[in-house]
């Protein structure tokens, strides 16, 4: 019974975290014309502020992992906690864009690398179902983000509205990071480095940096950006909150079909569809297609819900959450580069701009399947 109400615990506790941390980071999302306007700067340098968030990632994704692998999970839950919640709230005072980089800097490093160290405490603490977890743990990302929606609904203006995610996501991620034990301990071992993984585990690494990087790429634009061309297709920004609460049965289905039928073949499924589903946004400019495409992109991007279990659970103890935030790091990187580039890469629509890039995310995650059977193979698994 204690075991069980343990692992309970241990679960919300990193569940609250991690929907709060998608509250903190999408949140500039829904600001980013009030943002243009008090700044006096087009929306794609706003935007270079979610690329900075992912670039922070990366870099304190793999420094917080590190100290989760030596020091244990719940100081790094907490540390990742304070990090996006204090800056979020510190943004509500910004008044130059150079601060706004800054402290979203900050918030990347501490949502990216809370999210690391998440999937361990999964992986260590569930013997089952890890996948359907891992998916919904992910697909609170689109909570996260419904309730900036709801947010900003009520508070108008980004300086209290950040304000008000600041302060909530910072004092209930801590409080929530209490509930975590320390599931570090139980594997007290002399610690194992990543450079002693054999070659077929390297390639299997490769394999999975490139799906993660494609699932970043094609996810992380449909957050960002398409608040900002839905107006342009005559759909309302109510359409948000619906696309939202798909994204979340969608990752929690991908996560148990891929455990029911493994994890590989799912995601190379949904890659696929999300490939052909971003092709149809091109032609689908207005109106019920537009929407349906846009509907069919967020349900396929399901198979990211369970990336971070699914990296957690390839690597052994001793290194698991430094391995799975330096699979993650390039992921992160590219997550952030593709925000700009949906705003860039088609200067005339935002929309074909995102669908382009979704195309090219979804044929990076399809090479990424290829790698990591041929590691697998190299593993003799």
């Amino acid at each position: 019974m204690g075991s069980w109400l343990s692992s309970r615990s241990a679960l919300v506790g990193v569940l609250v975290p991690f929907m709060l941390s998608a509250y903190a980071v999408f949140s500039i999302s829904l600001a980013v014309s009030q943002l243009s306007e008090y700044l006096s700067e087009p929306p794609s340098l706003v935007l270079v502020a979610v690329l900075l968030s992912f670039i922070g990632g990366a870099a304190g994704g793999v420094m917080i992992g590190y100290v989760a692998d030596r020091l244990g999970r719940r100081p790094a839950i907490m540390i990742s906690s304070i990090l996006f919640g204090a800056s979020v709230l510190m943004a509500s005072f910004m008044r130059a864009l150079w601060e706004l980089y800054a402290l979203w800097f900050l918030v990347g490093v501490g949502v990216n690398s809370l999210n690391g160290v998440s999937y361990a405490v999964v992986v260590e603490v569930l013997r089952s179902s890890k996948g359907v977890f891992g998916g919904f743990m992910q697909g609170l990302y689109f909570v996260g983000f419904l309730l900036d929606v709801v947010t900003f609904a009520l508070v108008r203006y980004w300086r209290p509205y950040f304000l008000t995610v600041g302060a909530v996501s910072l004092v209930a991620s801590l409080a929530a990071s209490l509930l975590v034990p320390e599931t570090a301990r139980r594997w007290a071992r002399p610690a194992s480095s990543m450079a002693r993984m054999g070659r077929g585990l390297a390639v299997v690494t490769v394999g999975l940096t490139a799906i993660v990087a494609g699932a970043f790429m094609f996810s992380v634009p449909l957050l960002s950006v398409t608040p900002s061309f839905l107006p342009s297709m005559g759909l309302g920004q109510g359409l948000l909150m619906g696309l939202s609460l798909l994204g979340l049965a969608s990752f929690t289905l991908a996560g148990y079909l891929s455990d029911r039928y493994g994890r590989l073949p799912v995601q190379a499924a949904f890659a696929a569809m999300g490939l052909a589903s971003s092709a149809l946004l091109i032609p689908a400019y207005r109106g019920l297609l537009g929407a349906l495409a846009l509907a069919l992109m967020f349900f396929f991007t399901g198979y990211f819900g369970y990336a971070g279990v699914w990296a957690g659970e390839t690597y052994p103890a001793e290194y698991r959450a430094t391995a799975t935030n330096v699979v993650f790091v390039v992921g992160r990187i590219m997550g952030g580069l593709s925000a700009v580039v949906a705003a860039s890469l088609f200067p005339a629509s935002l929309r074909v701009g995102t669908a382009l890039t979704c195309i090219i995310a979804n044929v990076i995650a399809l090479a990424g399947s290829g790698v990591y059977l041929y590691g697998r193979r190299l593993e003799g698994k």
